[in-house]
């Protein structure tokens, strides 16, 4: 059997990470590899239909991109940094806690204290990681999330600030300025005329 999907990415994190795959992705899937058993549960679905089957292709094809993107970056050394410092035990807890909540009023004392680091150790660990501050790398993130909240058009200023850790649209919209160089619904203005979502030519995974 001969499976074949797509996926679009839209925004500045799904095409960050799009970026950060070859072109093409030739995966081998040894016995025990839980790619080999969604690859199985796919034939398996697809090969006797049930209700709820749209549902369940969803979610295996899901898992499937998910398995085979952390099976290239594993085994390349071109894996993006974030990635390998996400496998650090040392800074795994607090990049997850600013991934997942980026609108938390974060600070390097209580980033170094998830990680169960001093101050200055984690500061010092998180640098030689990422080539980065810590609150530099938050900020990055946070302006990535912002843009693709101004890019939907689905919040308003005071929801994005938000969500995002700024007390008000005002601060949002200084950080931005600083950030990109012009304000944040000028910004918009300009992203509004572009596509909104991007048709990968790849990565194609075999």
């Amino acid at each position: 059997m001969f499976l074949c999907g797509a996926y679009r990415f839209s925004g500045d994190i799904g095409t960050g990470l799009l970026e950060a795959l070859p072109q093409v992705l030739t995966l081998q899937a040894a016995v025990g590899d839980p790619l080999r058993d969604v690859i199985a549960l796919l034939s398996h679905e697809l090969a006797n239909p049930e209700p709820g089957q749209a549902t369940v292709l969803d979610r295996l094809l899901d898992v499937l991109l998910v398995l085979a993107i952390r099976s290239d970056f594993r085994r390349s050394p071109n894996a993006p940094r974030w990635y390998r410092a996400s496998a650090d035990p040392r800074l795994s807890a607090a990049l997850q806690a600013m991934h997942e909540d980026a609108g938390h009023p974060w600070s390097v004392p209580e980033l170094a204290a998830i990680s169960g680091l001093s101050r200055a150790a984690f500061a010092r660990t998180f640098h030689e990681a990422l080539g980065q501050t810590p609150m530099h790398y938050l900020t990055d993130w946070r302006m990535a999330l912002a843009r693709d909240h101004l890019r939907t058009g689905e919040l308003g200023m005071a929801s994005i600030a938000r969500s995002v850790g700024y007390s008000s649209p005002y601060a949002f919209a200084a950080a931005f300025r600083r950030h990109h160089g012009e304000p944040p619904g000028a910004w918009r203005q300009r992203e509004s005329t572009r596509d909104k979502e991007v048709l990968p030519s790849g990565p194609h995974i075999h």
